[in-house]
């Protein structure tokens, strides 16, 4: 009867909130269209100082590594002009905060929702957690949680996505690439990221959860919506607008979740359905849901804007391909240098719990805090001549593509598997490959996803034969992480 109660109260409140947010979004969007268009300055042939990049331009987004450079070297600390965060930009000092977990927390979701921190002042839960505990909005979990829950949530998380469990999925990702490889390479010209890279990932995310694969369309709409709210870019109608759609992408998990509950099966879903009936376990419905969410928008994005940007590589540079196509144990060792240089997730948020100082620059309580995975990356204190592209440098898996500190990714070898498994079955399969049009990325601070790769293709002549695979990685002990933390 309470379940009942608690799902007839949810439903009715989620088609409240979207109704809310999609009428609070068409009033800003006619606003908006009232206003007059503003006309971008015009760039700036040297740029001296952090605002002469026009950091929220198309032109930086497009290759923002001078701009990281001009950061480390002369605003380690920097406020973004018009915005609320401090980016922070250098390798140690990402690490550093990155560990601190009690001054810079991971817990963002009330920013996220009402544009603040919870009010220190705030006796019981604000409106923002009980709309996450009433299941209308995702509650702060794993990567959006801090210790000492977010070990428990995360030992729960790794018992069902285990590195054993990982290898065991080998087979049917080289099963699923073969099968999309044969319907699309015949064809000589393909857009390789929409037709490929970003529905690989999916479409396996999505069967290791047990839903419907015909709903992919709408699921990577939904995610997309999710990550371009993390963008920077978007306009306040446009954020109001994909919070509406998270209330119907929440309806929808919980739906298939509740079906999933009548009885539980062998996958990731079943372990965490299992895992929230147990009443000494931390897990909930609630976090449950939170969790299948962060990995369906880690699955839609992260695998696939890495794998892009491989491809983007090779086929910009021959030297590379052949490289590879000589000798497959190098595969591992491309894919690790692809993450360093082109980080799918440029960075990710925390919120200061204190006031702090770093390099003379106070970073007041309550401010978003944006830790630079891609500048750190390239930051030549660490890294000897970071711009080069050098499979063989040392230190390879150091990089905070996929974050660092406590919030390591539970699904990094499955991105490393699925990266790795689509090179060997493409220079199986091809004499060579081709870019024929342009590669944008997506304006975003947040992510750098790779929209489009029209290529060419030339078939091999004979037909693929399965070579030995490159060593698999996934026993390999690291401390990275990706968006799934």
């Amino acid at each position: 009867m309470h379940e009942t109660l608690y799902h007839t109260r949810r439903l009715t409140l989620s088609y409240l909130y979207e109704g809310l947010m999609r009428g609070i979004a068409a009033s800003i969007a006619w606003r908006e269209r009232r206003q007059p268009p503003r006309t971008p300055p015009a760039p700036i042939a040297q740029p001296q100082t952090p605002e002469d990049f026009q950091p929220l331009s198309p032109g930086n987004f497009a290759n923002p590594y001078a701009y990281y450079e001009l950061l480390r070297n002369d605003h380690p600390v920097y406020r973004m002009p018009g915005h609320d965060y401090y980016c922070i930009s250098r390798y140690d000092d990402i690490c550093s905060l990155a560990k601190n977990t009690t001054a810079y927390s991971s817990k963002i979701m009330e920013i996220l929702v009402s544009g603040k921190p919870k009010d220190p002042n705030t006796v019981g839960d604000s409106p923002v957690e009980k709309m996450g505990n009433w299941g209308i909005i995702p509650v702060d979990v794993l990567a959006l949680q801090d210790p000492p829950l977010h070990a428990a949530e995360r030992k729960i998380g790794h018992s069902g996505f285990n590195a054993r469990f990982v290898k065991s999925l080998e087979p049917e990702v080289r099963k699923l690439c073969h099968e999309m490889m044969d319907e699309l390479l015949p064809q000589g010209e393909i857009e390789f990221v929409q037709d490929f890279a970003w529905r690989l990932p999916m479409r396996l995310i999505i069967r290791l959860l047990g839903f419907p694969e015909g709903d992919y369309e709408q699921i990577k709409t939904w995610c997309m919506e999710g990550i371009r709210s993390l963008s920077g870019t978007a306009g306040k109608a446009e954020l109001v607008r994909n919070g509406a759609g998270s209330a119907a992408f929440m309806r929808y998990l919980w739906r298939h979740y509740l079906i999933a509950k009548q009885r539980p099966q062998d996958n990731f879903t079943g372990h965490l359905i299992r895992e929230s009936a147990d009443p000494d376990s931390v897990m909930t419905d609630q976090r449950a849901i939170a969790i299948l969410l962060q990995l369906l928008i880690a699955g839609s994005d992260s695998s696939a804007s890495s794998m892009g940007s491989a491809i983007r590589i090779l086929a910009q540079r021959p030297e590379l391909e052949h490289r590879l196509r000589e000798d497959y144990s190098q595969i591992n060792n491309f894919i690790e240098e692809v993450f360093r240089t082109e980080a799918a997730f440029q960075g990710h948020f925390r919120v200061s719990t204190c006031e702090t100082t770093l390099h003379d620059t106070t970073i007041p309580a309550g401010a978003r805090v944006f830790l630079m995975w891609a500048s750190g990356n390239r930051d030549e204190r660490y890294y000897d001549n970071p711009e080069q592209f050098d499979m063989d440098r040392p230190k390879l898996k150091k990089h905070l593509t996929f974050g660092h500190g406590v919030h390591a990714c539970i699904g990094r070898e499955l991105a490393r598997m699925e990266i790795r498994i689509v090179i060997e079955q493409l220079l199986q399969r091809t004499k060579q490959f081709s870019i024929t049009g342009d590669a944008p990325f997506e304006a975003s601070i947040f992510a750098r996803t790779l929209l489009r790769l029209p290529m060419r293709f030339e078939l091999a002549e004979q037909p693929p034969v399965e070579t030995q695979p490159a060593p698999s990685t996934s026993d390999t002990a690291v401390t990275n992480g990706c968006p799934f933390h």
